[in-house]
């Protein structure tokens, strides 16, 4: 599996760490992406996105998973929401 950000290793991972560290309150979309994320690296639950794309996911343990390009795709989509919410966090923080 690839889930860098689970692995505290995501490419954006300084970003995210210095978020978390000033106590920034993410937007409803943020969160609920992170929620998204969460879910299934914790719970297995498949993100509504690739649910039916089986380009994206494949047969697994418990039902569908993401594939190797699912999981590309995710980490993606998480590193544009961390840049998205950090340029938020930076403008909120000029002096």
């Amino acid at each position: 599996m690839m889930n860098a950000y689970w692995n505290n290793k995501g490419i954006e991972q300084a970003k995210y760490d210095e978020m978390e560290n000033a106590g920034w309150q993410y937007t409803k979309k943020t969160e609920s992406a992170f929620h998204s994320y969460y879910r299934y690296y914790n719970d297995g639950d498949l993100p509504g996105w690739a649910r039916g794309n089986y380009r994206l996911t494949q047969p697994g343990r418990w039902g569908r998973e993401l594939s190797t390009l699912g999981q590309q795709e995710f980490e993606i989509r998480i590193t544009d929401v961390i840049n998205a919410e950090y340029k938020r966090f930076q403008k909120a923080n000029k002096k």
